[in-house]
């Protein structure tokens, strides 16, 4: 299947973030990208379990609504099922429709759950995969889970958090 451009980028050597892999690609996505587990938020589709497994990828399906915020439960488990598997630096690829919301929500709190500060994280992300662009919603409950840790990071108010995740929308005087 040559020619397949990925939809993802990595923002450390071990985390990715991007859009749906085409289930003709899962074998490229575990030989080539050395991707090890997959985390799929679309509640519109779903990676097919079994070729994953096939090919050894560990899969989580975490559906969540388009444009919508991942609820606090379920970035619980996907924190908690990409921990084991970073910490052991084997690769994960975090993904939904399109790359930019919620997989990205995810990601942060796995970043930040990987010792990054919130701002920090968010920074890491734009500048890695420019598209990322939570909606209000998903900042909500990325703050809500990052509320509950003990103790809680330094948590950015919504300007902070846009100026960086709208930052492509600023006009340039």
């Amino acid at each position: 299947m040559a020619g397949w451009a990925p939809n993802f980028s990595w923002l450390t050597g071990t985390l990715a973030v991007g859009g749906a892999v085409p289930p003709e690609h899962v074998e490229t996505l575990a030989a080539q990208h050395g991707v090890c587990a997959v985390i799929d938020l679309r509640q519109e589709a779903c990676d097919d379990a079994e070729a994953l497994e096939r090919h050894g990828l560990d899969f989580l399906h975490l559906p969540t609504e388009d444009l919508c915020a991942v609820s606090v439960e379920m970035l619980d488990a996907g924190v908690a099922f990409a921990r084991p598997r970073l910490t052991a630096g084997r690769r994960v690829l975090i993904h939904c429709e399109h790359g930019i919301g919620r997989s990205a929500t995810l990601a942060l709190c796995v970043l930040v759950d990987q010792g990054m500060t919130p701002l920090a994280a968010l920074s890491l992300a734009k500048d890695r995969r420019p598209r990322v662009s939570p909606s209000p919603e998903q900042y909500e409950a990325w703050r809500a889970w990052l509320e509950r840790l003990r103790p809680p990071p330094p948590i950015p108010d919504f300007d902070a958090f846009k100026a960086i995740a709208y930052r492509h929308l600023q006009t340039q005087d």
